[in-house]
């Protein structure tokens, strides 16, 4: 408020002390305000982004996510199939290059393997990473609006638009939750025999925090895993 009024007073004083100015002077002027005024919004947008990207590597996760996220391993993270340890071992080491996970650790003996997170179509990626951290930003206290898309221009009546200098995007916040994905996030499964021909298999996420995402790779594991359980049939 303080910013926009010091605006208005100098813009209020400048067109006085010039008595009646022209219109083009006027509409100048009116430029000069409006691009002051998004400068303003940009430096509040700055602030609190900063703050938010702060909060985000500090703790990731919400109360509410970790809660749809137990309910979730409950319902999807474990499965029964009636194999053998070694088929299902293989089948699944195959269903995640599929996926392009990049396997880190691998043990046959004890049946644990990770890797890392499945590569999701880049536009469904995109879409999960901007729900979560809007999702995130309200429940900190933050201004739906604060995400939206920045105005690139400043409209000014009869006159050429100007450029606004969108500081805002000095972070940015999609491009953080993605590298922290991509160095911290994995996959991991572990395989348990419990007969000759049965095989269990605990697979999960971690450090994958928004419950939509989660469910998403479980779906696209799972499938892939299925698929490739059914190709190799001919081996058995």
């Amino acid at each position: 408020m303080l910013a926009r009024s010091a605006c208005a007073v100098v813009t209020a004083s400048v067109l006085a002390a010039c008595g009646s100015p022209s219109p083009d002077m006027r509409a100048l002027m009116q430029q000069q305000y409006a691009s002051a005024e998004s400068q303003m919004q940009s430096m509040r947008a700055l602030q609190d982004k900063q703050h938010l990207m702060q909060e985000l590597m500090k703790n990731p996760d919400l109360p509410e996510w970790h809660e749809q996220r137990q309910k979730i391993v409950m319902a999807q993270g474990d499965r029964v199939f009636d194999k053998s340890f070694n088929r299902i071992f293989d089948s699944m080491t195959v269903a995640l290059a599929t996926l392009e996970c990049q396997v880190q650790n691998m043990e046959r003996a004890s049946g644990y393997i990770t890797a890392t997170l499945p590569a999701l179509p880049p536009q469904q990626r995109d879409q999960l990473r901007a729900e979560s951290l809007r999702t995130y930003a309200e429940a900190k206290g933050y201004s739906p609006r604060l995400l939206d898309p920045p105005r690139r221009k400043v409209e000014v009546a009869g006159r050429q638009p100007m450029p606004a200098v969108d500081v805002d995007d000095l972070f940015d916040l999609e491009g953080t939750l993605g590298m922290m994905e991509r160095n911290i996030g994995g996959v991991t499964l572990s395989l348990v025999r419990q007969g000759e021909k049965q095989t269990k298999v605990k697979l999960r996420f971690d450090k994958v925090y928004y419950p939509s995402q989660v469910q998403e790779f479980y779906r696209m594991v799972w499938a892939a895993v299925d698929k490739q359980i059914f190709l190799d049939q001919a081996l058995d």
